[in-house]
């Protein structure tokens, strides 16, 4: 979806950054998704992925809302530690990891890791004395369109025999988790997955194995990019009619990523460029695919946008991002504005996997980042596309 708007309108982004490209951070939309959750899943322990977004004004936001972390490196560790959060506050879910990593993650103080096979099992056995495991099973979300258990995922019908070559080597496999896929249209397979591990935990308690005492239902609760708003009360709702299945005595985990930090950031762009070439109107922005939206290709996302411009003449035309390379393309439209030079392109939900993929290609530099109050954008202000 793409908002028309008047040029002069563009002042309320421009006067929040130095330059552009600029990711424009708000704390308060970061604080109200987190919150927002917290109400959609009761008595769920939430744990923000930092690979999603590791900018330390967000990091440190989540801190003060005494929230608790999902970690998959020991740079992601040491980004922590330096803002002051506790290792007790995070979990490391990485299913695979090197003998260093787990090396480093120890000795920093973390405590949890996961494991989908058995030979990650035998890496962990020198440190089983001080550690807890979490099995991570595959569970596949037909409407995710990110598929996140092909890479990582035990199938559900080996977890019992893992369990028991975990117990007899002495490592403490207490939990279980899963990951359904990214930006879910449902939590219809959380809703299964979380059932056949209570039903799981159950039979590891008919074979006399360590007890399962927690569950981790991963993340995919998507990001409103184009379509109608996320209403995570509705979307939780299948999540909440289990949780009341839990037993006593297993906690529920969750690893919110994009729903929490694509709301909070919005990247402001400016046209440095334009020619019209057989195909319509080129205008290159200075900011692309090796920058922020780098999503464009990893995870084939589109992002809403609002152009800023006194044009009115129109023409198909492409955008296109700063670098040399041709697959450095934003979009093809049909029909917009003829668009001038230095007009100006806001992109909004653009806080999850922008800034954390974001390269040097061409020595060109990522978005600077900077922590404002985002503009309300009123409903019925300019046109839409």
């Amino acid at each position: 979806m793409i908002d028309i708007a008047p040029r002069e309108s563009a002042s309320s982004w421009l006067s929040l950054i130095e330059t552009t490209p600029s990711l424009v951070f708000d704390s308060d939309v970061c604080r109200g998704q987190w919150s927002a959750l917290r109400n959609a899943l009761p008595g769920v322990e939430l744990y923000y992925a930092v690979k999603s977004n590791p900018y330390s004004g967000l990091l440190q936001t989540i801190f003060e809302a005494n929230g608790h972390f999902d970690v998959a490196s020991a740079a992601e560790i040491r980004m922590l530690e330096q803002l002051g959060v506790s290792p007790s506050r995070m979990i490391h879910t990485h299913p695979i990891k090197t003998e260093l990593e787990i090396e480093k993650a120890v000795a920093f103080g973390v405590t949890t890791f996961v494991v989908d096979n058995v030979d990650e099992l035998w890496k962990l056995i020198p440190y089983r004395h001080f550690i807890r495991v979490m099995l991570r099973l595959s569970f596949i979300a037909p409407d995710a369109p990110i598929d996140l258990s092909k890479k990582f995922g035990a199938p559900p019908p080996d977890a019992l025999s893992l369990l028991a070559v975990a117990n007899d080597s002495g490592i403490r496999v207490d939990g279980l988790c899963f990951h359904v896929g990214s930006q879910a249209a449902s939590a219809n397979t959380h809703a299964d997955a979380l059932s056949f591990c209570i039903g799981l935990s159950r039979q590891v308690q008919l074979e006399e194995l360590t007890p399962i005492v927690r569950i981790d239902i991963g993340g995919g609760f998507p990001a409103h990019y184009l379509g109608e708003p996320v209403d995570l009360e509705t979307f939780c709702a299948p999540i909440r009619n289990v949780l009341s299945e839990v037993p006593k005595g297993i906690e529920i985990m969750a690893e919110p990523g994009r729903v929490i930090s694509a709301p909070s950031m919005a990247l402001v762009c400016r046209v440095v460029g334009r020619a019209k070439r057989s195909d319509g109107w080129w205008f290159y922005l200075d900011d692309g695919v090796y920058g922020a939206q780098s999503g464009r290709l990893f995870d084939g996302m589109q992002y809403r946008m609002t152009v800023y411009t006194s044009a009115k003449e129109r023409s198909p035309c492409v955008f296109a991002g700063p670098t040399c390379d041709s697959i450095d393309e934003l979009g093809r439209f049909p029909e917009l504005p003829i668009l001038n030079m230095n007009d100006v392109v806001v992109f909004h939900e653009m806080g999850a996997y922008t800034l954390a993929s974001a390269t040097q290609f061409n020595g060109i530099s990522p978005p600077q980042v900077v922590t404002r109050v985002l503009p309300c954008l009123l409903p019925g202000v300019g046109q839409s596309l």
